[in-house]
């Protein structure tokens, strides 16, 4: 567990932070989405739901590529 959690923090590519963390606001997203529907019968509009699951991807993407052109910088 401890090696998980290391490599999910880091930008190795076995866990990112980016995917797990898409995956968990794509779940929760399904479950709001579902409880929303099954109350009103009605879908909610779904575009800052795609924002949202989105962002957490963009952010682990957008941290990796600085961190590769800091790098290649310093070679």
């Amino acid at each position: 567990m401890k090696t998980f959690l290391q490599q999910l923090f880091s930008e190795s590519g076995a866990a990112s932070f980016g995917r797990v963390g898409s995956f968990l606001a794509l779940g929760f997203s399904c479950v709001w989405v579902t409880y929303i529907v099954w109350r009103t019968r009605a879908l909610p509009g779904l575009d800052g739901l795609t924002f949202f699951i989105g962002t957490l991807y963009g952010l682990g993407k957008a941290g990796e590529t600085v961190q590769r052109m800091t790098r290649d910088k310093q070679n």
